[in-house]
């Protein structure tokens, strides 16, 4: 213990004799007993002598902080969402204009054919509601079906798809443009006038939509829905123009034996061609609009019948059971029920065009039950992603 105490006085002492001997300038006393200032000297600098660095070069701006970070990814999308609004004015405005075409040639009873004005600003609102779906996929991430927003989206642009197969397929289907264009632009403007901004946002995928069926069923499922709307648009037509024309203009019904008896029919009655003239070629419109109803109601079930066993496999892996009665299930097979019967009816049964243009045009508000009126209640396992709660 002493000899740590020495120490211990020892570096004391020469601590506080070093202390003196700096405050005097190294001298504890001068020769005249006065005290001695030490000279001031400058140290030099440690950097002294060495070169100095080169200006580093200028580099770009990054958001280093979340604030920045955050004023950077607004503006884009901003930017991103402004030129949605583009687009969907360009959509609206030319489906806006192919309406008023076709209508102002049914004006004029010019109901066969697709001109190419017509068929421009279709193919336009057509371009513009695709760029539309796949900006909004490339910003959201995942396939863009998972509000309401975006599925009346797409389903106005399966209505114009819709209406150019027919228009390509059936040149002289000018009757299908008076209604599927205002079909199209009615839903359009429903989603982009009617619904709120924030049903139009587009929002995460909840857990349950995270899979690669979702691309699978619900398109699928929303071309099934176009296509049956688009024919049941054509039946109804069908009952307009019969109700016009009158009982004479009417068609006949055509069973399986009269149908292989009817070209025979055709050329023992050369008096049938001014019979129809008579009309004001309104039985051509007539069979016009039973073709395409048929052959739209024929597509539709072949992709609702598809649509319905993708969502049964999706289903099973999602919550263990390929078929719950969940509402929106049980609705589309009501739906596929429905066409089913009106199908059976057209091929197999003796049933008059205007017997199966009812069930047909019935069929339109099935449809819409099936795609929306079930969501409205809020139940069920396909309530997310279409109305707040």
């Amino acid at each position: 213990r002493r000899r740590r105490a020495g120490k211990m006085v020892v570096t004391s002492t020469r601590f506080r004799s070093g202390f003196e001997c700096g405050r005097r300038g190294g001298s504890c006393a001068s020769s005249s007993g006065t005290r001695a200032r030490a000279p001031n000297r400058e140290r030099p600098s440690p950097c002294a002598g060495r070169r100095a660095p080169p200006c580093p070069r200028a580099l770009p701006v990054v958001a280093t902080s979340p604030e920045e970070a955050y004023q950077v990814s607004t503006s884009a999308l901003v930017t991103l969402s402004t030129f949605e609004q583009v687009l969907g004015k360009v959509g609206f405005g030319s489906l806006f204009a192919t309406t008023g075409l076709y209508w102002s040639k049914a004006a004029f009873g010019k109901l066969k054919g697709h001109g190419t004005l017509e068929k421009s600003t279709m193919a336009s609102a057509n371009f513009a509601l695709l760029v539309l779906l796949v900006l909004r996929w490339v910003d959201a991430g995942h396939f863009p079906l998972s509000n309401m927003y975006e599925s009346l989206l797409f389903l106005s642009w399966g209505i114009s798809s819709v209406h150019f197969y027919l228009a390509y397929k059936i040149p002289q289907s000018g009757v299908a443009g008076t209604l599927t264009s205002p079909t199209a632009l009615g839903v359009l403007a429903f989603a982009t006038l009617i619904l709120p901004p924030e049903l139009q946002r587009a929002t995460a995928l909840v857990p349950a939509l995270k899979s690669n069926w979702l691309f699978m069923h619900v398109s699928v499922m929303m071309m099934s829905y176009a296509t049956l709307l688009v024919g049941s648009l054509m039946s109804f037509g069908f009952l307009v123009i019969d109700l016009l024309a009158g009982e004479g203009a009417s068609l006949p019904a055509l069973g399986a034996a009269e149908a292989a008896a009817a070209p025979e029919a055709e050329l023992a009655e050369p008096e049938k061609a001014d019979e129809e003239d008579s009309y004001g070629g309104k039985r051509d419109l007539l069979e016009t609009c039973d073709d395409l109803a048929y052959r739209s109601i024929g597509l539709g079930f072949a992709f609702l019948t598809i649509g319905i066993i993708s969502g049964a496999v999706w289903a099973n892996e999602a919550w263990g059971s390929y078929w719950s009665w969940d509402p929106k299930e049980t609705w589309a097979l009501i739906t596929w029920l429905f066409y089913a019967v009106y199908l059976h009816g057209r091929i197999y049964k003796d049933w008059s065009p205007k017997k199966t243009a009812a069930v047909s045009a019935s069929g339109f508000v099935i449809v819409w039950i099936c795609y929306v009126g079930v969501n409205l209640f809020g139940v069920g396992l396909h309530s997310y992603g279409f109305f707040s709660k």
